[in-house]
């Protein structure tokens, strides 16, 4: 059984969150009235039509601060409204991505080395130290998203803007779009694709703000004392920008995490990041370092375990060379982040190298 809060799922067993001040009251009845009587009172002390997305973050997620990664999407004083921007954002994402998050779809293998940006992939026994990535150009990416890319919208902003493949005439009329150009067809994938089923065993949510966000996570992971993983570069100030190949460093740590929620930028006029459950899969922080130049990063990473329904011809499948039932791996690049309760890493193991015969 399960319920509805604000369009959310909320799942039968979910707990109360108690690390908020509003939500550090007694509770003896059944835990789901007890989750959904928690979470109806943190969204009623925080909504209000003055605080910022920001805001909104630290009060449900206090024990986690907004990231690089997704800063870099939020908009900036005096920022236009998404209708008095050009859309290049749109090409730029098109360019490098594909609907990766749906399982069942394939592609080829020139459209592969066309489209995708498959640097990030990798398989699992290349976590092992020592293991050599391939070119990974994160320090790129993240400044063309400050340069170029949409920002995530407030809440009561975004809510004025249609949201559907119903309404797509609409759409393209308020963002001056050709209803014949690419950009056209780009907003329709984004929007079929958020309102495609979620694949098996997992629930997914396209999140059109950072508030709405904020609350499929907390909602899913049934707390909000969460980590999020993504890269952070911890010499950064010191390195020039450019793609590096790095160095698997010892100490790789595997997250004790039963439930993630992965977020994925897409591509529309304002951010909307695809979010959704990941089961099947096991997340990793993974020390990197590039020998050229001693760079050093601190990287998130996924690897899905049970690829056995993919489909063989999907993009990963083709970029790795491998078949369905073949766990596989990716680095998360920018705009991409998943996030994991606290608990996972209280819990988390580091990763041994294999002791030499």
């Amino acid at each position: 059984m399960a319920y509805k809060l604000s369009g959310l799922p909320i799942e039968k067993d979910q707990r109360t969150l108690s690390s908020h001040p509003v939500l550090s009251i007694p509770c003896t009845m059944a835990s789901t009235f007890c989750f959904l009587l928690s979470i109806f009172l943190l969204v009623v002390a925080t909504s209000s039509s003055e605080m910022s997305p920001e805001d909104y973050w630290n009060k449900l997620l206090p024990k986690t601060p907004i990231p690089t990664s997704l800063h870099a999407f939020l908009p900036t004083t005096g920022a236009s409204y998404p209708s008095q921007k050009k859309h290049a954002a749109l090409s730029l994402l098109a360019s490098k991505s594909i609907l990766w998050q749906s399982y069942k779809f394939g592609t080829t293998p020139d459209q592969v080395k066309k489209e995708h940006d498959t640097g990030f992939l990798f398989l699992k026994e290349n976590l092992k130290p020592g293991s050599k990535t391939k070119k990974l150009d994160l320090e790129k990416k993240e400044q063309e998203t400050a340069r170029e890319w949409p920002a995530l919208l407030p809440r009561q902003e975004a809510g004025t803007f249609p949201f559907s493949t119903s309404k797509l005439r609409d759409i393209l009329q308020r963002f001056s779009m050709d209803p014949n150009s690419a950009d056209a067809l780009t907003v329709r994938h984004t929007l079929e694709n958020c309102e495609r089923g979620a694949n098996e065993g997992e629930i997914s949510y396209c999140a059109t703000s950072l508030e709405s966000m904020v609350d499929f996570v907390v909602s899913q992971l049934k707390t909000n004392d969460v980590q999020l993983l993504t890269y952070s570069f911890l010499n950064k100030e010191e390195r020039e920008t450019k793609s590096r190949v790095y160095t698997v460093q010892p100490g790789v740590v595997e997250l004790a995490a039963q439930t993630t929620v992965a977020c994925h930028v897409q591509s529309y006029p304002y951010a909307v990041f695809y979010c959704h459950t990941v089961p099947k899969t096991k997340t990793y922080i993974v020390p990197l370092v590039a020998e050229e130049d001693g760079t050093r990063v601190r990287a998130g990473a996924v690897c899905h375990t049970d690829t056995s329904s993919w489909n063989k011809n999907h993009a990963a499948m083709l970029a790795l060379g491998i078949k369905p039932g073949t766990p596989l791996c990716h680095f998360l690049s920018h705009g991409h982040v998943v996030f994991v309760p606290n608990s996972a890493l209280k819990m988390s193991t580091v990763r041994r190298s294999p002791t030499p015969a």
